[in-house]
C-alpha cells in the first residue's frame, strides 16, 4: 500500500492510494466516519482487475492530516484536489455512510467530474432530534473512553459476530484517529442537511441499502432516491451499515453492474 497525497485548497494533506491499470474506468472509493480506505479490503480486490481505483482518506482520517475542520465544501474541495493529482477526469462515485454524503456533494457541486454514483447506507439530513443525540452519544464517547475503545464501541454496534474481516481495518483506523478529527467530522457528519443539492445531481445513481441497516433505516435511503432525477434502490441482502464490508461480493457485483448500465447508456448518446 503506497501512500500518495494531494492539498487541500486550505492547505491540508490528504493521503490517498491509486490501484489498478490507469487505461481502465475509474471508480473513486469513499469510506465511511471514523474509517480510512482500508475499510474496502475485500470489495477493492473484486474491482481493481477492471477499474482504476482511487481511495482517499478523508481529512482528519487515515494518512490524511489532522483537521477540526470538516464540512461539506471541505470534503468537495479536497475530492477535487485528489482527483487532479492523481490526474482523473470523470469518474463513478462509490460512497458509504459519509462516503454518500460526499459523493453526492461532489456530484451537485462539480458534475463535470461524476460520471454516476453509488450512495451506500446514508443520509441526507436527520431529524434534529436524532442528529442531536447522534452527536451527543458519539461526543461523550469520545470525550470518556480511549479512542480504541471507541472503535470497539463501533464495532460492536455496527458488525454482528463474528465480524467480517474488513472490520479490523475500521477498528483500527478508528482507534488510531485524533480525537479532535473525530468529534468534528462526527458533528459535521450527522449535522449535515444536504437535501437541497439533490435536485441539482444529474449524474445517474444507484442506492444501497444493506438489509439489516439499522444505523441508517431505508426510509433516509427512499428520501434520495426520491430527490433525484435518476436513481434506483437495491436493497443489498445479508448486510448492514457498512455493506461492502459485510457483503462485499454482492456490493462489488453491484457497482459492477451499474458501471455497466452506464456503458450501455454511453453506447446509445
Amino acid at each position: 500500500m503506497t501512500d500518495r497525497f494531494a492539498r487541500s485548497p486550505d492547505g491540508t494533506m490528504l493521503g490517498y492510494e491509486v490501484a489498478g491499470d490507469p487505461a481502465l474506468p475509474t471508480l473513486l472509493l469513499l469510506h465511511s466516519l471514523g474509517a480510512d480506505r482500508g475499510m474496502w479490503g475485500r470489495c477493492r480486490a473484486l474491482l481493481q482487475e477492471q477499474y482504476r481505483l482511487i481511495l482517499p482518506d478523508t481529512r482528519g482520517h487515515g494518512s490524511s492530516e489532522a483537521a477540526t475542520e470538516q464540512s461539506v465544501t471541505s470534503w468537495t474541495e479536497d475530492l477535487v484536489a485528489i482527483l487532479d493529482d492523481a490526474d482523473a477526469g470523470r469518474c463513478t462515485v462509490v460512497g458509504v455512510s459519509l462516503g454518500g454524503i460526499q459523493a453526492i456533494a461532489l456530484a451537485a457541486h462539480r458534475p463535470e467530474r461524476v460520471r454516476g454514483m453509488v450512495v451506500a447506507d446514508s443520509f441526507v439530513g436527520l431529524d434534529a432530534e436524532v442528529a442531536a443525540a447522534k452527536i451527543a452519544s458519539s461526543v461523550e464517547q469520545a470525550t470518556t473512553l480511549s479512542m480504541p475503545a471507541v472503535a470497539d464501541r463501533y464495532l460492536a454496534d455496527t458488525f454482528r459476530e463474528p465480524y467480517p474481516p474488513d472490520a479490523e481495518a475500521v477498528r483500527r483506523a478508528i482507534a488510531q484517529m485524533d480525537r479532535d478529527s473525530y468529534i468534528a467530522a462526527v458533528e459535521a457528519c450527522f449535522g449535515i442537511d444536504i437535501r437541497d443539492l439533490l435536485g441539482r445531481v444529474a449524474a445517474p445513481a444507484r442506492v444501497v441499502w444493506g438489509d439489516r441497516d439499522q444505523k441508517t433505516p431505508r426510509p433516509l435511503s427512499e428520501e434520495i432516491v426520491a430527490g433525484l432525477a435518476r436513481a434506483d434502490l437495491v436493497v443489498l441482502p445479508d448486510a448492514g451499515h457498512l455493506s461492502n464490508a459485510d457483503n462485499p461480493g454482492d456490493f462489488a457485483a453491484e457497482v459492477h453492474a451499474f458501471c455497466e448500465q452506464l456503458d450501455a447508456a454511453a453506447a446509445k448518446e
